[in-house]
């Protein structure tokens, strides 16, 4: 990894952070995160930063690696309405939900206005190309490079290889959940792109091949019903046993929490 630079003075222990569940959640805005990841993008050191969502709290619960995996991120965004909610029930004043397909836009468009290029790891062939010229196309100037995520152990040295040599600032990883975050921790003293997200299936989105949730089912938390409804099988387990999971798991810390202070 390369050395720290002196520019860098965003560490994570200066920003206050709400632990829910396992998780240190960073109390942060929209505009601060997009601040944060551009600062990383002039420098040398090599940060990431991860959405965190009721899954990846119920994962880092029974997960040890994964939840290494997500304590080691620089920067963690409440990416879930839930965990704006579960925050706040526990006393944490957490401003806002940042969805990563909300997140890219702004970010997108300061890393046009800066000339800082971007590289996009993840998906399907195509769809990740796909998601880049709309966004190119929206962001006049803005350079994306692209690979989907069918990698081979063989061939990642290769794309290591081709990211480094891309010259982006900015790297999105969207191999889902704890694949990226794993992949990132394998793979971070390796690269040299100074900021690194993690984003799931953020390429899907934003290339058109999932639509997005009706603005009012977003406003009121519900995007992850409308997401399970596009792909009832593979998040039945996520959603109708996870969310229920995770409720139970924000009341007993929420009850331990009590009993602690009530003994201090």
């Amino acid at each position: 990894m390369s050395a720290p630079d002196s520019r860098d003075s965003d560490a994570r222990e200066n920003r206050a952070r709400a632990n829910v569940v396992h998780v240190d959640v960073d109390v942060v805005r929209m505009s601060e995160v997009v601040d944060i990841v551009m600062g990383w993008s002039r420098g040398t050191r090599v940060r990431s930063a991860i959405g965190v969502n009721a899954y990846v709290c119920n994962m880092a619960t029974t997960n040890r690696r994964f939840r290494a995996d997500v304590a080691a991120a620089d920067l963690a965004y409440a990416d879930g309405q839930s965990i704006v909610w579960a925050a706040r029930s526990l006393g944490h004043d957490l401003p806002e939900r940042i969805a990563t397909t909300d997140l890219i836009e702004p970010l997108a468009a300061a890393a046009a206005d800066q000339h800082v290029k971007l590289f996009f790891f993840g998906a399907a062939p195509g769809i990740a190309q796909l998601a880049a010229d709309r966004l190119a196309a929206a962001n006049a100037g803005l350079e994306i490079e692209t690979h989907d995520g069918f990698v081979t152990p063989d061939a990642m040295p290769a794309l290591v290889a081709q990211i480094n040599a891309s010259g982006a600032g900015i790297l999105l990883v969207g191999l889902g959940d704890p694949l990226q975050q794993r992949w990132v921790a394998e793979h971070r003293d390796e690269l040299t792109v100074p900021a690194i997200l993690t984003c799931g299936g953020l390429f899907d989105w934003i290339s058109g091949s999932h639509r997005r949730a009706p603005a009012w089912m977003i406003r009121a938390g519900l995007e992850w019903l409308w997401r399970f409804m596009i792909e009832p099988r593979r998040l039945a387990r996520r959603y109708l046993l996870g969310n229920p999971a995770f409720i139970a798991r924000v009341t007993r810390q929420r009850l331990f929490s009590r009993r602690s202070n009530g003994r201090s």
